[in-house]
Parts: C-alpha cells; structure tokens; sequence
C-alpha cells in the first residue's frame, strides 16, 4: 500500500491539498473567475430578461374585458 493512499487506491483526505486549507494559487485564481463569471453572467440574463420583458398589448392589459360566450 502507498503512502497517502487507501486500500482501494484511493488518495486519503489528510493527503488532499484541500483538506488542510492548503491551496495553490492557480486554484485560488480559477475559483474566483469562475464566480466572478457566474456573476457577470447573471447580471446580463437578468438584464436581457428585464430588457426584453413582453408587457402585452396595451389594449388587452385592460380590466374591462368583453367576454363573449356561445351558447
């Protein structure tokens, strides 16, 4: 069995760079532009989204509607 790893070959948590709140700084970066543009991204749907709302037709949008019905 190798060092640092499990029965199963598998490496063990107390060798994994997270575990030990070791980052590298190529991980630190990626994490923040990943999120940072998830952000971005968001801000534009929903700006595209209240941009391009559909308000109707204005003369449907009106209380008073005329209901027809057949009988």
């Amino acid at each position: 069995m190798r060092e640092g790893f499990d029965k199963n070959g598998e490496p063990t948590l107390t060798q994994m760079d997270d575990y030990k709140g070791t980052h590298s700084e190529e991980k630190r970066n990626i994490i923040k532009w990943v999120i940072i543009s998830g952000l971005i991204l968001g801000t534009v749907f929903a700006i595209a989204r209240w941009y391009f709302w559909d308000k109707g037709e204005p003369d449907l949008n009106r209380g008073d509607k005329i209901i027809i019905k057949h009988y």
